[in-house]
Order: structure tokens, then sequence, then C-alpha cells
């Protein structure tokens, strides 16, 4: 261990424990985990990053995602320096990037769908989930923080099929603490697949959102379903609005409807809208 490093743990969720690439991008790095956990087919991601984290001790943490591989040999040394640097900082996060292999398919989803990439940026980049749309750049498939602020906000929620990354960050920056995108840093990490792996992916996520929205109701953003006749209308509003997505679709992440034909982008919107509404009523 480098004279300067601190112990790190790096924390692992995976269903198969298959995290051959992703452990050999780690034997590449110039700072090396002092401890390395990974929680075998826990479900969901949240448990299985608290089950990991709890078999540690370090005083920082690193969370990655066991289809990521760290692109540079310093990444971890860029997420934790930060952290060590300035208490204001919460969580740092690497961004993400599709691998150099990607197919047609996996391409024309990071082309259309957000959050799938995050440019890679020169400069610190902060990036805070702040309302109404409490979006960030970062997300847990890469990100790092010291353990005094994860047992600070009680770590992630047990109960999520997803949404896991921005709950958790709510409570963090909630808790007053700031988010770094760091520079320089970035992970290879893959699109879904096949177009049966994309809805199902946006189909938990609208379940998911619904759960957060159930015990967070600021996170609404005027979906609060009181009763089924306020579902069936959202559901009907949703459909009828799908022609129009795939031409101008909606932004999240500054709210806004922008031009551009992204017929993925509408169809896992409205997917999305429909697990929503699910979720709601499962979860309540």
């Amino acid at each position: 261990m480098s004279q300067h490093q601190p112990p790190i743990a790096v924390v692992i969720p995976s269903l198969d424990g298959e995290i051959t690439a992703l452990r050999q991008s780690i034997a590449r790095q110039t700072w090396q985990p002092t401890e390395l956990e990974v929680a075998i087919a826990v479900r969901p991601n949240g448990r299985a990053r608290n089950v990991a984290t709890a078999r540690t001790s370090a005083p920082y943490i690193v969370f990655i995602d066991d289809d990521a591989v760290l692109a540079n040999a310093d990444a971890l040394e860029q997420l934790v320096r930060p952290l060590m640097d300035d208490s204001s900082i919460g969580v740092t996060g690497a961004a993400k990037r599709i691998p150099p292999d990607a197919g047609w398919w996996q391409r024309w989803v990071a082309r259309e769908i957000p959050r799938i990439e995050h440019a890679v940026v020169d400069q610190p980049l902060e990036s805070n989930p702040d309302p109404p749309s409490f979006y960030c750049e970062l997300t847990t498939t890469c990100c790092a923080m010291r353990r005094a602020v994860y047992d600070q906000v009680g770590g992630f929620n047990n109960e999520l099929v997803r949404g896991v990354d921005t709950e958790f960050f709510t409570r963090v920056r909630r808790a007053g603490y700031r988010f770094i995108l760091v520079p320089h840093t970035w992970t290879w990490h893959p699109a879904p697949g096949s177009l049966w792996k994309l809805l199902r992916k946006h189909w938990l996520y609208g379940v998911g959102h619904a759960q957060e929205v159930r015990r967070d109701p600021q996170r609404a953003r005027g979906r609060f379903l009181r009763t089924p006749l306020h579902a069936a209308l959202y559901v009907a509003m949703r459909t009828a609005i799908l022609p129009l997505n795939v031409f101008i679709p909606f932004s999240f992440a500054a709210p806004s409807w922008r031009p551009g034909f992204k017929p993925l982008k509408a169809l896992t919107s409205y997917v999305g809208a429909l697990g929503y509404v699910w979720g709601w009523y499962r979860a309540a």
C-alpha cells in the first residue's frame, strides 16, 4: 500500500459472482484495495451492497457494479483523494462509457437513453441531486464515499428493486454533502443487449421510483396516484402522448421538451410509466 493511500474497501454486488474482467482492472490500479467483498446472489442491489459493506471496515468504500470495468489505472486513487481532501464531498463518481467493442444495438441505446453513458470530464464536476429533478451525473455503477457518511445516512435501502442510487444519493444530499464527478476517470459499462432487457430495466425503474415516491412524496413531481382514477388518467395520458414522444422526447435531467427522433427513449419512458403505476399499488 502506498505511503499516502488510506485503507480502501471495494464492494461489488453480483448475482453470479463472475467478476473476472473487473477484478483484472482492479489489479492494475495504482491504489490497491485493502478489502474486496462480493455479495453473490443477494437481491436487490441495495441489500447486496449493505451485506458486502458490513463485511468490511476500511474508512473509504468504493462501490462498483460487477459488469463494469475500470478504464484507467488510477481510478481508485482519483475517486478517493477528493474525499480525503474535502469533508464537504459526500460522494465521488466515475463517468460511464460503453465498451469499444459494443455492437450497433448497444450504441443505438447509448445515443438515445439517458444515463447509459456519462461524458468524461476534464475538471471536477459538481452534480448534486437537488429538486425538482433530483438528477445527478453520478451513479452507483462506480462511486466512492467515506464510511462515516455511509453510516450517517443508514446505508442503502434494502427493499427498492431499482432507483437505489437516486434514493440513497438524495439522503446523502439532504445530510448536506456535495457530489463530484471526478476528471479523466471512467468505467466501461455495457448497455442492455436486447430490446427485452432494455424494457425490463426501465419497467423496474418505474416500479422502484413508485416505491421511492411512496416513501418520499417530494419525489412525485405530479405523479402522486391518489385513486385508481388518477392512475387510469395517467396511463391514458402517457399512451396518448407516446407517438409525440417519439419526435419530441422529454428530458428529466433538465426538464424540457426537445425535438429529435428517439423511438427507444419514448418506448422506455412509456414502459417506465407503466411500471410506475404497477409499482405504486404493489408498494401500497
